[in-house]
């Protein structure tokens, strides 16, 4: 199974709905969960990009201009039996085949406030603890688990805290994403957040236990799809470009150590080996973007800061 998530900032354009098209050719998914649609109703006409007649829609209405929630589903692979909905979640649940037991699509538009919030993580805990089932759990949670997860913006421990504590207590697992570290840009200084993920229950990890997560290049929102895959495809690891000349800087060795002394992590021993590495991939490529910037300034005749 395979299913996508996506905060779509708006769906009164047309090229979004080229862009959903482009992306379903090339993932493939069965549901579509859709946030921040800007949608009073649905247009008539809305599902067509998906292209077959058997399709399944239900949607929250936004508020004015502010929210709105939409899930699209093919009817020959998820049959919907009924639809839980609040402001900030669209829960649809179904049976999905090739699953055993009711499967539980919970799409979610978690709100700014961390009051709003809390009671929002409360409800779904409720609703998982009164329905046995295949729960995935997905979209813009509003929320990040570690300080890692966020760069050049603030990082709220009270607000991690809860969104952790409600993971934990719903028995739900995070399941890790490859493709992109962050979900979220924010142009106006800079700013990286990881907002959006697939949370999911033991039963469906028992059942699909290579599930993965994908994120995908953002084009016409500020956050990327993320595409839930129950099939494991390992394409190698991501080709890293390393030059020698790094390693005659002297600020080289300070960003390498920095990095790797100041990794903060949890997991397994391997994977969170795998993860402090990452964490120092990523701070080398912070740094050479700063030396680019400074190179470029310099040979035009600029000074660096």
């Amino acid at each position: 199974m395979n299913a996508l998530s996506l905060n779509i900032r708006g769906m009164a354009d047309s090229h979004k709905f080229d862009w959903l098209r482009r992306l379903l050719h090339d993932c493939k998914f069965s549901y579509c969960g859709l946030q921040e649609t800007r949608l009073s109703h649905i247009p008539p006409n809305i599902g067509d990009w998906w292209g077959i007649q058997n399709l399944g829609i239900d949607y929250v209405e936004s508020i004015g201009n502010s929210g709105g929630i939409i899930s699209f589903w093919d009817r020959g692979i998820f049959q919907e039996i009924t639809t839980i909905k609040s402001r900030h979640f669209l829960a649809i649940v179904g049976y999905w085949a090739g699953i055993t037991g009711e499967t539980i699509m919970l799409n979610v538009y978690a709100p700014q406030s961390p009051t709003e919030k809390k009671i929002l993580w409360q409800n779904i805990s409720n609703l998982i603890h009164s329905r046995p089932g295949n729960w995935i759990i997905f979209g813009d949670f509003n929320a990040v688990r570690r300080p890692e997860e966020r760069l050049n913006l603030l990082f709220c421990p009270r607000i991690a805290t809860a969104f952790n504590n409600f993971i934990a207590n719903s028995g739900l697992l995070d399941l890790n994403m490859g493709g992109r570290k962050f979900t979220y840009f924010c142009e106006a200084g800079f700013k990286f957040s990881k907002l959006d993920r697939f949370l999911v229950c033991s039963n469906f990890m028992a059942a699909f236990p290579t599930a993965s997560v994908t994120a995908f290049p953002r084009e016409y929102s500020d956050h990327s799809p993320i595409l839930l895959r129950t099939s494991y495809l390992d394409f190698g690891p991501t080709p890293f470009r390393f030059f020698k000349s790094w390693l005659f800087r002297t600020e080289f060795d300070n960003v390498v150590l920095d990095a790797w002394d100041n990794f903060i992590g949890d997991g397994t021993a391997d994977s969170y080996l795998a993860n402090k590495l990452r964490s120092v991939k990523e701070a080398i490529k912070l740094w050479t973007m700063t030396e680019f910037d400074k190179e470029n300034k310099i040979l035009k005749g600029g000074t660096a800061n």
